[in-house]
């Protein structure tokens, strides 16, 4: 008698290499893609070239996203807290004002250093 899970690992292994071989296969046999001037230049949501692509990106696009990230995941610490905060009782209430002071005083540094204002 065979096992459930040695029949399953077969059957992936199997279907990974058919896969693997079919997709070497295909790649040989299909022509390959004509390049061109125009299919060498980005593109982007219907507009051709909108900027050079020399052009340097403001860091700014940068810094905006980082900010985001840090202030999202930051943020997503409070709901497990907020789901048992009765259980924490007065440890879980002083750790996680240490949290919004820490929060606060980020977000306060990144005012003074205008990097939420979009000029």
């Amino acid at each position: 008698m065979t096992s459930p899970i040695r029949d399953l690992a077969v059957y992936w292994g199997l279907a990974f290499t058919i896969v693997a071989l079919l997709s070497l296969v295909a790649g040989r046999l299909l022509p390959k893609s004509i390049g061109g001037a125009a299919r060498d230049k980005p593109y982007e949501c219907g507009v051709s070239e909108p900027v050079p692509t020399e052009a340097r990106w403001p860091v700014r696009f940068a810094l905006v996203a980082m900010l985001f990230l840090v202030f999202d995941v930051e943020a997503v610490f409070l709901f497990p807290w907020a789901l048992l905060v009765r259980e924490l009782g007065w440890g879980g209430l002083g750790a996680m004002s240490t949290f919004f002071v820490v929060l606060g005083v980020g977000y306060l540094y990144a005012r003074g250093r205008h990097a939420l204002t979009w000029r």
